[in-house]
Parts: structure tokens; C-alpha cells; sequence
């Protein structure tokens, strides 16, 4: 809250208010709501910055609006993808335990103060957005394949077309069982031997 204080720009956070720190007031550039259509509010020509996870979904709707990231990793694939927008110059992160209000301040100024940054973004998002087909286009082309080739089986995965043992694995589970106990019965059967040829070595000695 003291970060987002810090600037001049209105900030929309999505969190419940019902789970709000009653002791935490809200500065008054910030606004929280309970729910919002993320990608619609990143569709607006407004927006200068989002503050996310990391997650992909997130970075892949700020991506295809232009808009620059200032990521707040915290568990999965979000590392990763945070150090992917940064290699691209789209956006900077945080590590949570490093986190500060005056850091987070500093990064969220820094991203939007420098214009390289939405540079970058609207840079991935013509390439994000250029395709040479339309949707509907594509769409009608694979109809025409698979209907050319009568079902398109050369698309089919391979274990489509398995025996259901194979595609269950059976046959590897059985060939492993097989290895297993044999190899259970022959180290029982070479400790019998061995434990008869003590006792033998043993009844030696006592004669």
C-alpha cells in the first residue's frame, strides 16, 4: 500500500474487501475490487503498467495488449516466466522475499518512466498479434486437410492405434515383475546355498 501511495497514477488492485486489513487504510490513489476482467482492463489505452505474479496467462494478456510487467514471482512457473519478460526488456521483477515498499516503488516508476520498456511491449505484442491467417481462416484450412485426407490419421498420436495393454503399460509392468521376482528367486536360492554350506563347514568343525 505504501508503494502504490507513492504514485501519482490511480491504481486498480484486485483483492476482496471482506479480506482487507480493517487496520490498513487505502491511500487514495488505489482502488480494490473483488473481481475484475483482467484482460479488458489491460485493453485499455490507459493501462501503463501491470503488477503480476508472473503467472502465464497474465504475462501472455499483457503481452498481447503492450503493456510493460512488474512481476512478483512466487511459486510454479511464474521464475521462469518473469525471467523471460525481463530478457525481453517487457517488464522487471521482484523476488517476494526481497520485496520493500520502496523497492516495489522504484521498479514500478522505473518501468513506466522509461519508455523502452512499453517500447519493448508494444515491440511482442505486433508479434504476438501478427498472424498470416485469420482464426476463422485456420480454422477452415484444417477442416479442408482433414477432410483431404479422410480423417487425418498421420495426425493421430501413435498410442491411438497401441493395443490397450500397450498403452496401460502392461507389458513393461509384466516384463519388470518377471525381473523382479526372478531376481528375488535366484538371491533366495544362493542364500540357501550359502546358509547350507555354513551349516555344513559348521558340523565339519564340531567332528
Amino acid at each position: 500500500m505504501i508503494a502504490f501511495a507513492q504514485l501519482s497514477q490511480g491504481v486498480i488492485w484486485m483483492c476482496k474487501a471482506s479480506k482487507w486489513p480493517k487496520d490498513v487504510k487505502l491511500a487514495a490513489n488505489v482502488k480494490i475490487v473483488d473481481w475484475l476482467p483482467q484482460n479488458d482492463l489491460l485493453a485499455h489505452p490507459r493501462i501503463r503498467l501491470f503488477v503480476t505474479h508472473g503467472g502465464m496467462n497474465s504475462v501472455m494478456e499483457a503481452i498481447q495488449h503492450g503493456v510493460p510487467m512488474v512481476g512478483i514471482p512466487v511459486l510454479g512457473d511464474q521464475p521462469e516466466n518473469m525471467v523471460r519478460v525481463e530478457s525481453k526488456k517487457i517488464g522487471v521483477s521482484i523476488q517476494l522475499k526481497q520485496i520493500k515498499a520502496e523497492t516495489l516503488a522504484l521498479k514500478m516508476k522505473e518501468v513506466m518512466e522509461d519508455e523502452r520498456y512499453k517500447s519493448a511491449a508494444v515491440a511482442a505484442s505486433i508479434i504476438r498479434r501478427s498472424h498470416p491467417l485469420t482464426p476463422a481462416q485456420r480454422l477452415v484450412g484444417w477442416i479442408d486437410h482433414i477432410l483431404q485426407t479422410g480423417g487425418a490419421a498421420h495426425l493421430k498420436p501413435h498410442a491411438l492405434q497401441q493395443p490397450w495393454h500397450e498403452q496401460y503399460l502392461l507389458d513393461v509392468i509384466l516384463f519388470l515383475l518377471v525381473v523382479t521376482l526372478g531376481t528375488l528367486w535366484l538371491c533366495g536360492k544362493l542364500l540357501g546355498m550359502v546358509v547350507r554350506w555354513l551349516c555344513g563347514v559348521r558340523k565339519l568343525k564340531k567332528a
